[in-house]
């Protein structure tokens, strides 16, 4: 089956675009304040991996919140860059891609740690794949690192670490704040795996 990864320019999708190799690669600026690092860091990975890449530009952020809106907390959620809905919505905009693109299959980089987020545990992505198949196009979604650790999808992946350091993971900015929860793991995770440059 062909693939469209939703590729977010962050470890874990960068990880699974190098394991994987799908057909289509698509990274969404949906008003994200890190977008234009998360297009980069995306574009230099599937040039570097010979991937094709498609760039959508989908702008929601009045609808956002937290970090990746740079807007107050959700009272929905504990985490601070929970945005309401938005893998839903990035993933339906997947399957119309994949549509397109005569795609049987849309992954996600979602690995173990994201249950702590409803849309990030393995239910989540049953349920939205089932949706998806009922209508036309019968897409399927996959999440072929659920059960992994970040850790260890990355090195399942057996990605050079040249190409996994343009990883982009910052919540709030174009440039690695070092404070929120997306620097956090990306710091522990390139330490994890001994980059040091």
């Amino acid at each position: 089956m062909s693939e469209v990864l939703l590729l977010s320019g962050g470890i874990d999708s960068i990880a699974l675009a190098a394991w994987r190799r799908p057909a289509y690669c698509l990274t969404i600026d949906y008003g994200q304040l890190p977008a234009a690092s998360e297009i980069a860091a995306s574009s230099s990975v599937c040039n570097a991996l010979g991937l094709n890449h498609d760039i959508l530009i989908i702008p929601i952020a009045q609808l956002g919140a937290g970090d990746l809106a740079g807007k107050p907390q959700s009272v929905a959620s504990t985490n601070p860059e929970y945005w309401p809905f938005r893998n839903q919505f990035l993933i339906t905009l997947a399957a119309m891609k994949a549509v397109e693109l005569q795609c049987e299959r849309v992954i996600i980089g979602t690995v173990a740690s994201d249950k702590r987020h409803a849309d990030g545990c393995e239910n989540f992505v049953l349920q939205l794949s089932a949706l998806l198949k009922l209508q036309e196009g019968s897409i399927v979604l996959e999440a072929p690192a659920i059960k992994h650790s970040s850790l260890a999808l990355v090195r399942e992946s057996r990605i050079d670490l040249s190409v996994l350091a343009w990883a982009h993971s910052c919540h709030r900015s174009n440039i690695a704040c070092g404070r929120c929860s997306g620097c956090a793991k990306h710091s522990e995770i390139m330490q994890a795996i001994g980059w040091n440059r």
